[in-house]
Formats: C-alpha cells, sequence, structure tokens
C-alpha cells in the first residue's frame, strides 16, 4: 500500500505544470493565479433562482480545474447517479422498481448551502486523490475560484462535481442506514429517493435524514418540506420526471408524452401551429426534441414504437435524426 502510493507521488505534476500542459504557453499561469473572479461573472435570475453566467476566460478555467482536480474527488459511485457519464435519472429510478414504498424529498437550495470553507473542507479531504504535488499550496486560491460570494454557484461548471463530493460522508452513513434497515438509496444531485417493501420503515426517514445531513454535510442544509412525501405503486409514483407504472416498467411523465404528441400532430397536420407550438415548448428548437425523443428511445422504446405507429415513421425520424442532418 505504501509502495503504490509512493508510485502515484511520482507521477504527480505541481499545479502550474499541470497547467502549462493544458493551455500550451495560450494562458499564462501568473495571470491564473492572480483572477479576479467578481469581473469574470454575471448574476442573472432564472424562474426566481440566481444563476450565474461566466466570461469565456473563467470557463477555460474552471474547466481546466474540474478536468485536473475535481473529476479526482471522492464520490460515492454506489448510491450517486448525478453529472456522471455512465449514470443519470433513468439508473437512479431504475434501482427502485422493486420495491413498493417510495421516500421521496430534495434538499433546499442545496448548491447556495456550500459555502467557500466547504469547498477548502472537501479539496483537503482528497488531498491524497488528487495528482498534483503542491495542490495545498492552492486551496484557499481554488477554492475563491470555484464559489462566488460565499456559495457554489449555480452555472458554474465545477459546481457539480464539488456538490456530490460535498455529500460523500452522507452518502456513506445513508446508504449504511438504509442497507441495515432493507432499503434502497440512490440520489440524483439535490434528490434525494429512498424505497422499501413497507410504509413502516419510511415514516422516520425524513428525521434521519435531516440528522444525518447536519452530522455528516452541513448545518445549513434542510430538507424542502414542500418536495417531501411519501407514495406507493399503484399512485402515480413521479420521480426525476419519470414515471414507475404498476407493472414496475419506467416510462416518462405523462406531462412530456402529451408535449411530444401534440408537437408531432402539428408536423404532419398544421405547420403553422407546429412551428407556435415549438417555441413556447421546446424554445423553438428541434433539437431539443431530438434529445428528448432519444432520451425516450433509451427508457421506454415500446412508446417510441407507439409514436411511430400513431404518427408515422417519417415524422418520428425526422426529429431523430435532425442532429446528424445538421451536421453534414
Amino acid at each position: 500500500m505504501t509502495h503504490e502510493a509512493d508510485s502515484n507521488q511520482t507521477k504527480k505534476k505541481t499545479l502550474e505544470q499541470a497547467f502549462n500542459t493544458i493551455f500550451h504557453d495560450k494562458e499564462d499561469f501568473s495571470e491564473f493565479c492572480s483572477l479576479d473572479v467578481i469581473s469574470e461573472v454575471e448574476p442573472f435570475t432564472i424562474s426566481d433562482r440566481e444563476v450565474f453566467k461566466t466570461s469565456d476566460r473563467l470557463k477555460r478555467y474552471l474547466r481546466f480545474i474540474d478536468r485536473i482536480i475535481l473529476r479526482h474527488l471522492s464520490i460515492d459511485t454506489d448510491v450517486v447517479h448525478s453529472f456522471s457519464q455512465e449514470k443519470n435519472t433513468y439508473t437512479a429510478v431504475k434501482e427502485h422498481v422493486g420495491n413498493d414504498y417510495f421516500f421521496l424529498t430534495d434538499i433546499e437550495s442545496f448548491f447556495s448551502k456550500i459555502k467557500t470553507e466547504d469547498v477548502k473542507k472537501i479539496l483537503y479531504r482528497n488531498i491524497n486523490n488528487i495528482p498534483i504535488s503542491d495542490i495545498e499550496n492552492y486551496i484557499d486560491f481554488l477554492s475563491s475560484v470555484v464559489s462566488f460570494n460565499n456559495q457554489l454557484p449555480v452555472g458554474f461548471s465545477t459546481s457539480p462535481r464539488l456538490s456530490n463530493s460535498f455529500l460523500y460522508d452522507f452518502d456513506i452513513a445513508l446508504k449504511t442506514y438504509c442497507s441495515r434497515e432493507s432499503l434502497t438509496y440512490t440520489r440524483y444531485a439535490d434528490d434525494v429517493i429512498i424505497s422499501g417493501a413497507s410504509f413502516e420503515k419510511l415514516e422516520r426517514l425524513k428525521t434521519t435524514i435531516q440528522d444525518f445531513l447536519k452530522i455528516h454535510a452541513s448545518n445549513e442544509l434542510r430538507l424542502n418540506k414542500s418536495k417531501t412525501r411519501i407514495t406507493h405503486l399503484g399512485n402515480k409514483v413521479k420521480i426525476l420526471g419519470l414515471m414507475i407504472l404498476p407493472n414496475r416498467t419506467i416510462t416518462i411523465d405523462a406531462k412530456y408524452k402529451s408535449r411530444l404528441e401534440l408537437l408531432l400532430h402539428f408536423y404532419s397536420n398544421n405547420k403553422e401551429k407546429y412551428q407556435s407550438y415549438l417555441e413556447e415548448n421546446f424554445n423553438g428548437s428541434e433539437k431539443s426534441v431530438f434529445g428528448m425523443l432519444h432520451y425516450v428511445q433509451s427508457i421506454d422504446p415500446d412508446y417510441l414504437d407507439k409514436l411511430q405507429r400513431k404518427y408515422g415513421i417519417y415524422a418520428v425520424r425526422f426529429f431523430m435524426e435532425k442532429k446528424s442532418n445538421d451536421n453534414r
């Protein structure tokens, strides 16, 4: 074990060496280290939520930090399904199809409750994982770059990985508890999903989870009362925009089906209404329809077959091949 650690240490670069390897002298390391983040960020509001737009320069720096440092942060891959190429909302929900009762909640204002000091703790906790030999010298600086107004900003490319790693100890503790109670636990970003065979074991989960957040993450974190509920198979089991049907199959939410079907109907029968509906519901982008149909194909191919039978193979294929046609 010691030999392995020593071997890894010899492979580590300094942060400056890593920076120059990535940027090939197109960016100056000293300028990076003297970055004024405030001048590189533009806050704005979407649906009462503060989002932060970064300059092109800061975008490049954040991608560098994400690639060289943050991808090495510890997360519990057994339960975390967010911000991953291998996992998604479907895999997060699929883990629960064998159970009958579902506890659903989310963490209120999650990103904004993660403070600059929390980011420092994440980096210190992962020092041995990060392949930068002098990382400890830059933790304060890096923490100031990836946070803004003393919070983890929505819109920074570094925030997703940091938020996942922030809950590492919480995920371990809750997974252990759920395993002991014969419950299934998955998390997608700030959404917590727990399921089991009986209602009784889910009743006390709200208090348990809140206690675990306090002990293993932060006193700042609170469960969202308005989004905390228990449901069961046979009811409308809606999780992360997906539905678990009574026969334990997964499909997309009915409201998304309705949007798709109305769009395909207008596309086939009324081009003027089609354009108007596309603007109102898909931001005028046929590529958004492309993405949704491919998502349907990966989750519920039987429903995609139904769309092709109802609206015609040509209509469905037009949207599903849209992106590749645009790239020609």
